[in-house]
């Protein structure tokens, strides 16, 4: 896995941001190269992924905390390996498992998914750290 980031916040250490991101692929089993980018973005905008079989990044708003930043990462990164694995589909609309769902953000599947394995990155992390 190699990575590599644009516009890093000053507020977030490389070392970390590294463990972070190891961590967050090991976790998931994830070998990937991957750009991590810090924009602004809008205020109820935490983060999002941009998946193709030939670049993968995702993309984390700079305004965040720490804890907001190794969690939207975790986030996102759910959502890497759920377009490896195929299970989620980029295009409009977005598909899970060969289905379109249209549901609020908060119901739809990959974000249920992705939710519940930030919560489960955050606590091991945590633990290590």
């Amino acid at each position: 896995m190699m990575y590599m980031t644009v516009n890093k916040p000053k507020h977030l250490k490389v070392n970390t941001l590294d463990r972070v991101v190891a961590f967050a692929c090991d976790y998931l089993d994830l070998d990937i190269d991957l750009e991590v980018r810090f924009e602004k973005l809008r205020d109820f905008q935490y983060g999002f992924c941009d998946y193709d079989e030939d670049e993968v990044s995702i993309t984390i708003s700079r305004n965040l905390s720490e804890a907001d930043t190794i969690r939207t990462i975790f986030h996102e990164l759910v959502h890497v390996k759920q377009y490896e694995d195929g299970r989620l589909e980029a295009g409009i609309p977005q598909r899970w498992m060969g289905n379109e769902y249209d549901e609020d953000y908060e119901n739809l599947p990959w974000e249920i998914e992705a939710f519940y394995l930030e919560q489960k990155m955050v606590d091991i992390y945590s633990e290590s750290v």
